[in-house]
């Protein structure tokens, strides 16, 4: 169970940095984003529940892989040596940003993922961002 566990968040997270929609010729000046939900391990008991729920949570991921892509990822980490011989070095990551313009180019479920594929047009960005319409 645990290494199904592991297995599946590393999906989850190498999923999410994919960045790239479902194998189309990337249009100019457009960036893709790509999020990923396990079904089974939502919260809910039923199932129809369980899938809104991935629905949600893989939109969010493809959002905040859009995020990552427009503003950059902060990472920190530290280290620990004890005699020489190093312990533990935790690594965190976080990004912060407005996504604006972006649209869904498809949303389905694959097995027991669900997947979210975003577009977001550059210049419709900048014009947003600008505060124009």
């Amino acid at each position: 169970m645990r290494n199904k566990l592991i297995t599946l968040l590393t999906l989850v997270f190498l999923g999410g940095c994919v960045g790239q929609g479902s194998g189309a010729t990337p249009a100019r000046n457009h960036i893709y984003a790509v999020g990923y939900a396990p079904i089974s391990l939502q919260r809910p008991a039923d199932y129809q529940q369980k899938l809104l729920h991935a629905m949600r949570a893989s939109r969010l991921d493809a959002y905040r892989e859009l995020s990552e892509q427009l503003s950059g990822v902060m990472i920190s980490s530290s280290s620990e040596m004890n005699s020489n011989v190093l312990q533990d070095g935790p690594v965190n990551s976080a990004s912060r940003g407005v996504v604006r313009g972006a649209r869904v180019v498809n949303s389905y479920p694959d097995g027991d993922m669900y997947v979210t594929e975003l577009e977001l047009d550059l210049a419709l960005y900048e014009k947003l961002r600008r505060g124009g319409r």
